[in-house]
């Protein structure tokens, strides 16, 4: 199973941010790093992140050291991502659980290369 680098632009989200890693974190498709790229110059959630991402080794977090907007932050995820696949998903926004696996069957049995 290949790895895919799951890309979350963070900018005060926090009411959503717990139920978007918990929909990403339990995708049936598991070998997955999920890349939280913090966007928010206050800081004020950071402590917040931070907790969350202690939960699972599997994420990673990314803290900008002035906000660089959306785009941006997802480039860089990009650029310190180690997976073959990517995915991209808001901190307000939550996946099925079959999402990741279905789209990865979807490329693989059309032989489509993005």
């Amino acid at each position: 199973m290949k790895l895919a680098s799951v890309i979350i632009p963070y900018f005060k989200k926090k009411k959503y941010i717990a139920d978007t890693l918990n929909s990403v974190l339990n995708q049936t498709y598991n070998n997955l790093e999920v890349i939280i790229v913090y966007d928010d110059q206050q800081k004020s959630d950071l402590d917040y992140i931070k907790k969350l991402a202690s939960l699972d080794t599997r994420i990673k977090l990314i803290i900008n050291s002035t906000n660089i907007g959306a785009g941006r932050s997802r480039n860089l995820g990009i650029e310190k991502s180690k997976g073959i696949f990517l995915a991209f998903i808001d901190a307000d926004d939550i996946w099925i659980n079959t999402k990741i696996n279905d789209q990865i069957n979807f490329m693989q049995e059309k032989n489509i290369n993005f």
